[in-house]
């Protein structure tokens, strides 16, 4: 057992550090000496966990890091050590990992240098094992920094009633500074580096660098484990297993490209070795992670050819190309890893089985008045997209053709595999910007729910519809028999909770992003009993 832990006293040497400034992103390897970029831990288990810190030393090689992990805050108490190596060719980043440690409770951690100086100390938990009464995750996604301010990072910081972090992508972007957003929309203070697109390995790594000098996001990684699946901008928007739309000729080789921004994400994000991956929380919920961009995505499909046809042109789309049962977004090996893994959870006697992954799963429709709710003066790209919205709807076909809606056969597969194994299945998922929740199902029974996240900072539906977010909502749900409520004019996060009988999401909007504040608006929740399938707002 673990004597208690003062949390207050823990949390108030971490708590000035989400007042002080922000400070540049490091330029090059060695331009500040010593730890910079704070700690975090990842890859839980049952008795391990992945640690993490970055250190440059004066003279730029390999340093061998002393790592110290102890029962109290103080440090007093070591049960376990190891040594990390950072050097130039981890671009300083230096990681343990470390076993043996009992199951389920808080530990604290930290680096010691050479010359004796010491990184900040962090706090972390392994996975728990046996009965389990409660657990509680938070979800995060897209997180856009010249946008504004991660204020939704500080705020689960702060709070007592958080388990683990759930990351599912968009960690960073990889737009040029003044692209995504425009100059003119970026936040003064928020600066990226490199100023140019990030398509090498040297640009990655200082994108995360410029990111991760974020004090609420560093606080965030200091006091919790965090599981991180990437989505497209931690390569390029829009990517399969073959490209990207935000990949050009004149960028070089695609796969090259890949290779820089996995060797960056992994450098800076401690992980497993392959992104899905089974995580066991004691007999209450078994968490898989998916990747359903880079593994074995096909190229996502374009409706303009076929809405140049008008509306024999979508019903050939949809009942060919839509419908080929040969196109995947797994790929075949991750598809019967999947359908093979939650069937062994239900068999193991798991009660809940959580998918975290980038994408919304819930089809939906643009509502036959979809054009009422943009603006008249909207740009005409807008304009074009809803439009094509509402034609595409009117043949049965969903909006997002980069999303589950643009890959019927498989989302059909992954359901299915939910059904025959009896799981009580909740998705969480990302990508949107908004908040959804959905009722999924199957060949006309239910499948499981999904809450999908809304943005840290990523502009989402209210950036285009000038309409009162209410009317958005209600037209919304009005159209898709999927969507039981959306949200799609605020920035925050999630958290689900589970009990062996329930599992309850809650919706955290920030009051704002545009200034430093922990300040949060109305929120919104929804619980699924064991057994149902189906979702209640409450």
């Amino acid at each position: 057992m673990y004597p208690a832990i003062d949390r207050r006293a823990f949390l108030a040497a971490g708590a000035a550090g989400l007042l002080l400034p922000t400070r540049p992103a490091l330029a090059g390897l060695w331009a500040d000496k010593g730890f910079t970029h704070g700690v975090a831990s990842g890859a839980p288990g049952p008795d391990s966990i992945k640690l993490w810190t970055r250190y440059a030393a004066a003279d730029g090689r390999d340093t061998v890091l002393k790592v110290d992990v102890a029962t109290d805050a103080g440090m007093a108490n070591i049960i376990k050590r190891a040594e990390a190596t950072a050097g130039p060719a981890s671009w300083g980043t230096a990681q343990a990992v470390i076993t043996g440690l009992p199951s389920g409770g808080w530990v604290f951690y930290r680096f010691t240098a050479p010359d004796g100086s010491v990184s900040p100390i962090g706090r972390t938990r392994t996975l728990p094992v046996g009965p389990l009464a409660r657990f509680n995750i938070a979800v995060f996604s897209c997180a856009n920094k010249p946008f504004g301010w991660f204020n939704a990072y500080a705020h689960a910081a702060a709070r007592n009633d958080i388990d683990l972090i759930v990351h599912t992508g968009d960690y960073l972007y990889e737009y040029a500074r003044g692209t995504y957003p425009s100059a003119a929309e970026s936040m003064p203070g928020r600066e990226i580096e490199p100023a140019s697109e990030m398509v090498r390995l040297d640009d990655y790594r200082q994108r995360y660098a410029s990111y991760r000098v974020d004090p609420g996001l560093q606080e965030l990684h200091r006091l919790f484990p965090m599981i991180n699946i990437w989505d497209d901008h931690e390569v390029a928007n829009d990517t399969w297993k073959g490209g990207a739309q935000n990949h050009q000729p004149e960028e070089g080789d695609f796969g090259a490209r890949l290779s820089a921004a996995t060797q960056a994400n992994r450098e800076w994000l401690p992980q497993p070795d392959r992104m899905y991956h089974r995580y066991d929380i004691g007999n209450l919920v078994s968490l898989l992670t998916l990747d359903t961009r880079n593994t074995g995505r096909d190229k996502p499909l374009e409706l303009g050819p076929a809405l140049k046809e008008g509306k024999a042109g979508l019903v050939t789309f949809r009942d060919g190309a839509w419908s080929d049962a040969g196109r995947s977004l797994l790929g075949a090996e991750q598809e019967a890893w999947f359908a093979d893994t939650i069937k062994a959870s239900v068999k193991d006697g798991q009660k809940w089985q959580l998918v975290a992954q980038q994408i919304v799963m819930g089809n939906q429709f643009a509502p036959k008045d979809g054009m009422s709710l943009v603006g008249a003066d909207a740009d005409k790209r807008i304009q074009g997209y809803v439009a094509a919205g509402v034609m595409a709807a009117a043949a049965g076909i969903p909006s997002n053709m980069d999303s589950w809606g643009g890959y019927p056969a498989a989302r059909k597969r992954l359901l299915k595999a939910a059904q025959v194994a009896n799981a009580d299945m909740v998705v969480v998922s990302g990508d949107s910007h908004n908040a959804w929740a959905f009722d999924l199902a199957e060949g006309g029974k239910p499948a499981g729910v999904e809450f999908a996240g809304h943005s840290v900072t990523s502009p989402g539906y209210e950036s285009a519809l000038k309409a009162d977010p209410a009317r958005v909502r209600d037209a919304l749900v009005a159209a898709s028999p999927e969507m039981t409520w959306c949200d799609t004019s605020r920035r925050g996060y999630m958290t689900v909770a589970f009990t062996p009988e329930s599992a309850r999401c809650d919706w955290v909007f920030m009051s704002t992003i545009r200034e430093r504040t922990t300040t949060t608006g109305t929120g919104q929740a929804a619980t699924v009993q064991r057994g149902r399938r189906k979702m209640v707002l409450v």
